[in-house]
């Protein structure tokens, strides 16, 4: 009897598994990054959002504080280029209102490697050190 409840439970098993395909999980990135946001006279900028381009962002994007220091992370989809975007999000508030900023950190980043079962392809921390942005008159 022992047996035939054996049987009877590996061809359930088998009967149900078998036109499972694998679930594939999109491929991400996650990528850590900070900075400081001056200005030309090197004076420090806050108010100055900074995210991945093509970010699944949700709160992960950095602000910059009175000191111009930010950091942030993002889920990203693996590129061959990496963008930080860098944006003013106060307007007037915080000494002007200054032109957003595109900065290609791609040498500065880890390539991603193949997907693991999850979809993860690596991480990297990327400090790309002062960025000055110029005021937008």
């Amino acid at each position: 009897m022992k047996r035939i409840f054996a049987l009877f439970a590996v061809a359930l098993v088998t009967f149900l598994f078998a036109g499972c395909e694998k679930e594939r999980h999109p491929e991400y990135y996650v990528l850590y990054f900070s900075a400081r946001v001056v200005d030309k006279e090197g004076t420090p900028i806050q108010g100055i959002c900074a995210y991945p381009e093509g970010a699944e962002f949700e709160g992960r994007s950095g602000y910059s504080d009175f000191e111009g220091k930010l950091s942030g992370f993002a889920h990203i989809t693996p590129r061959k280029r990496l963008i930080i975007c860098l944006e003013d999000v106060d307007g007037e508030t915080n000494g002007g209102v200054y032109e957003s900023l595109e900065l290609d950190i791609t040498h500065l980043a880890t390539p991603p490697s193949a997907p693991d079962e999850w979809g993860f392809t690596g991480s990297d921390f990327v400090e790309f050190g002062d960025v000055e942005m110029e005021k937008n008159y």
